[in-house]
């Protein structure tokens, strides 16, 4: 299914390439202004998403697990595999596309914070993916009783760093 979508989305890129309008210069990092280091946070934080998902990944297509994961499981991998030869691939396969996603994911807004001009709808669509995308990380570890501070610390300081960006590009309205 991913190589049939590969050439469909090449042909999307390249068809509406023309589509693409450049009126105004792309805003420049400003380290003084509000905004600039509200975009920097922003910045560092979606490059955080990406790191996290190299790691993830990396994880996945070698040892498959954190020793946070065997502590919470309370069974080793060799146990797993006992149960199931097909089970410690399959978690493999979750993580190291789990950590691709957050990849792709981090990379695309990262491109936005960096080279998107600001406006409403920009701003608009980085809270909507950081709402989706912290709140499910960081809230489904208390449901399945996965408390791990180690694990779960990187993620919750990610999200500080976003909401704190995010706060500080918000566009005020004038009084």
């Amino acid at each position: 299914a991913t190589l049939g979508l590969l050439p469909l989305f090449a042909s999307g890129l390249v068809l509406t390439r023309s589509l693409r309008v450049d009126r105004q210069p792309r805003p420049r990092l400003d380290f003084h202004s509000r905004n600039g280091l509200g975009r920097i946070l922003l910045l560092a934080s979606t490059f955080g998403i990406i790191a996290a998902g190299c790691t993830i990944m990396t994880v996945g297509m070698t040892t498959v697990f954190v020793p946070q994961d065997i502590e919470f499981m309370g069974i080793t991998p060799a146990e797993l595999r006992a149960v199931n030869p097909h089970l410690v691939p399959l978690i493999a396969h979750d993580r190291a596309g789990f950590g691709g996603a957050l990849i792709s994911c981090g990379l695309a807004m990262f491109l936005a914070v960096l080279y998107g001009r600001p406006s409403r709808s920009l701003w608009q669509a980085l809270a909507i993916a950081g709402l989706a995308g912290f709140c499910t990380a960081i809230a489904i570890h208390p449901v399945i009783g996965y408390m791990s501070m180690s694990h779960l610390g990187p993620a919750i300081a990610g999200c500080c760093v976003f909401i704190l960006g995010m706060a500080m590009t918000v566009r005020r309205p004038i009084a």
